[in-house]
């Protein structure tokens, strides 16, 4: 049928449009699922793991700074992929500095990851090695960001520098899992 010539009185059949199986659902809980994490020159993971607590997926492991320098700046560059994490488009960078502050920031996508680290990460940020424990994202940040964050696989590319200095880079690949939770049932039928 050709859309351009309807006559009148004659109603254009319904398309469908096309709907990504991954479409935030207001309906189900999320939770980040990580994929993968993978680290360039100057940082070294000495081990890590990926564990699931209830519904929930954390990155236990140890990460070393290798650098002499002082890290003042981080770049994050986010590539959205497929739901099968395949065909990844760039999607926005963020450039940081005044690193100190932002590491004390509550409620930003970065705060629960961050914050897992032990010992904490403080100012100056140099050679030191971290215990990562139970880290993730908070998905609710992200949702306020970007409201269609679950419909992609993602791909972070964090870049840290001093001044115009690269030091190193680590790469983590995620997404985000809905799922309906067992509720208990309130009514009691008699």
């Amino acid at each position: 049928m050709d859309f351009g010539k309807l006559e009148k009185g004659k109603w254009a059949p319904r398309m469908a449009l096309p709907r990504s199986p991954n479409m935030y659902n207001p309906m189900l809980t999320y939770t980040v699922r990580f994929k993968r994490l993978e680290v360039q020159p100057n940082i070294t993971v000495n081990y890590y793991t990926i564990n699931r607590y209830k519904e929930g997926e954390f990155i236990n492991g140890q990460i070393t700074v290798n650098s002499k320098e002082l890290i003042n700046k981080a770049v994050a560059v986010f590539h959205r992929c497929d739901p099968d994490g395949i065909n990844c488009e760039y999607f926005q960078m963020w450039t940081l500095t005044g690193l100190c502050n932002k590491l004390k920031d509550k409620n930003q996508v970065w705060s629960r990851w961050y914050g897992s680290f032990d010992p904490p990460m403080v100012c100056p940020l140099n050679k030191v090695t971290y215990q990562l424990r139970n880290a993730t994202f908070d998905l609710g940040v992200a949702l306020l960001l970007y409201p269609q964050v679950t419909d992609y696989q993602w791909r972070v590319v964090q870049k840290f520098y001093t001044d115009d200095i690269f030091i190193g880079s680590y790469t983590m690949e995620f997404y985000f899992f809905g799922y309906r939770k067992k509720t208990k049932s309130v009514l009691k039928l008699q």
